[in-house]
């Protein structure tokens, strides 16, 4: 149904503007076409593109809607993997590190740790998880990628790792002729989407298109929620809120929308819904002002969080906004050539806030506003930042994810910050994943004493959560990172992290890596023969086996 702006929150008819999940089954109304379609595309393809503008469902149609109904069939689904996500597992503790093959593989294989999952190949792992039906054939794996545009553009810092990744999908598409794949992009990204399909050897994929809700089907939503009165004539209806969010106003000009999009329906409820208890109510005629109140609040503060995140001028950027989104040209779209004042990233976070869309036409790129109803709101915006209310903790710190996702390394170095300011006594865990992040940013850009600085940290509050095997990563972490500086501590380090965890043969490994480098060579040979009698084909070790057969 909807897509929202933080990931967390409180279970309630909008899971607080996060996308709906497997638990918010039950939540989640009027997209019952859309999952028996989508569904069923994905069961008889091998590659299936869903596609939408920002905002319009796509993440929720497929976690409460796609694979619950096919779970409730007994198809083999595995979880959902996000392509933007990051996992709070410490990236020096892995031997190698593919963020993109990190967070597929670890969402794909929940029970295997995340430095397992980077040794395997993909379809190795594909293949030893096959489900079997009563007569005793393999059943489809059917996987899918959430926000794969990640996947389909050049990244700066990891556009190597990219590559390997495809070129590894591509691989297990073509060893495991049971998989079904299901990629989620933005409406944007669908000739990137089309490229890569080509490379995966899938030129021709099924391709879903999710449009915004039908009037009755947003009149449907609206009625299932918890606030909305019914049966009291002089406050507003279900048919009266879904009206007023289809009429679009541009001076004297005023059309009625065939479409009602989830995000202004999603916005409009949160705030009103006070308002539309049975004590209260709102009066007929004063609707349309408090939508206009309602979509002009979260343009403000979008754009106002944008600025400040992104050290843009906040006054250029309403200027900017509002001149171009705010009149005519906003809905015919506006190229991107046209808003090459405006930084990229800046561009990115407005569609990310769910303002504008992108759309390709004739091959070229534009943006328009997500919707015609914001039009209106959008003209009586001011020239100044509001006072930004900032999201909780885990909120912010799901922020700094993305931004470190999308290259802005300073700016995820800020919301982790952030985050750890705003944990309370309660949110502990929280607080260390924040503090393992900053280490993860100090590591990737090279700054080993920051990064081992911050993972100390972040071991120390792991310690009071408890969560033993969080500090064991923690300590495989530091100890890699020693490796090439004191051997000697790394050995302490990689002793203390394999009695946590003694089951981690890339513990082992990594432990027998420091022992040769300190000179303890019997030592790390007694260790690297260990690793490889239980995995004769554990990299690593077999890559210092092959370096120390030439030491006496």
């Amino acid at each position: 149904m909807m897509t929202a702006q933080s990931p967390l929150g409180p279970r309630g008819p909008h899971v607080r503007m996060r996308p709906f999940d497997e638990a918010d089954r039950e939540m989640f109304h009027g997209r019952n076409r859309e999952t028996r379609e989508v569904a069923e595309a994905w069961k008889s393809n091998r590659l299936v593109i869903l596609h939408g503008s920002a905002g319009v469902g796509k993440t929720s149609l497929l976690c409460a809607g796609v694979v619950p109904l096919l779970r409730e069939e007994g198809v083999h689904v595995l979880p959902v993997a996000h392509a933007a996500h990051r996992s709070s597992f410490p990236v020096a503790a892995l031997p190698e590190h593919d963020p993109f093959r990190l967070a597929v593989l670890a969402a794909w294989h929940t029970r295997a740790s995340p430095a397992r999952v980077s040794e395997l190949p993909m379809g190795t792992w594909l293949r030893r998880h096959p489900r079997i039906d009563r007569f005793g054939d393999a059943l489809p794996i059917l996987a899918a990628i959430d926000d794969a545009g990640m996947l389909l553009r050049r990244s700066e810092r990891h556009e190597g790792h990219r590559q390997d990744f495809l070129a590894e999908l591509a691989k297990a598409i073509r060893e495991v002729p049971d998989l079904h794949l299901l990629l989620v992009v933005r409406d944007g990204m669908l000739p990137e989407a089309m490229d890569v399909a080509d490379e995966l050897g899938q030129a021709t994929p099924a391709i879903y298109s999710l449009d915004p809700l039908t009037p009755g089907v947003a009149r449907e939503i609206v009625q299932a929620f918890s606030h909305l009165p019914t049966g009291v004539p002089e406050k507003i209806t279900a048919g009266a809120l879904v009206d007023e969010l289809r009429t679009a106003r541009l001076g004297s000009y005023v059309q009625r929308t065939s479409t009602v999009h989830p995000v202004l329906l999603q916005l409009v409820h949160r705030h009103l819904g006070p308002q539309l208890s049975d004590d209260v109510g709102i009066p007929t005629e004063n609707l349309r002002s408090e939508v206009d109140a309602a979509l002009r609040d979260h343009c403000a503060q979008s754009l106002s969080m944008i600025a400040a995140d992104h050290s843009f001028p906040a006054g250029d950027l309403f200027a900017w906004f509002r001149s171009v989104f705010g009149g005519p040209q906003g809905r015919a779209g506006v190229s991107a050539e046209a808003c090459e004042d405006v930084p990229s990233a800046v561009i990115e976070a407005v569609q990310d806030a769910h303002l504008i869309r992108a759309r390709t036409r004739d091959g070229s790129l534009y943006y328009e506003v997500l919707h015609p109803r914001l039009a209106e709101p959008i003209t009586q915006l001011g020239d100044h930042a509001v006072p930004i209310r900032r999201p909780g903790p885990v909120v912010r710190l799901s922020q700094a994810h993305r931004a470190l996702a999308d290259g802005n390394a300073e700016l995820a170095r800020r919301h982790a910050e952030a985050a750890i300011r705003a944990c309370g006594e309660g949110d502990l865990r929280t607080k260390a994943n924040a503090a393992s992040f900053l280490g993860d940013i100090a590591y990737e850009r090279g700054d080993a004493d920051a990064a081992v600085r911050h993972y100390r940290d972040a071991a120390a509050i792991f310690e009071a959560v408890p969560d033993n095997a969080a500090v064991g990563w923690l300590l495989t972490g530091i100890g890699r990172i020693l490796l090439a500086r004191d051997s000697g501590q790394a050995v302490q380090q990689l002793r203390a992290a394999a009695g946590r965890l003694p089951h981690e043969l890339s513990v082992q490994a990594a432990l027998g890596r420091a022992l040769l480098e300190s000179g303890r060579t019997h030592a790390a040979r007694a260790v690297f023969e260990d690793v490889l009698g239980r995995d004769s084909n554990n990299r690593e070790a077999l890559r210092a086996k092959r370096a120390m057969s030439g030491i006496a």
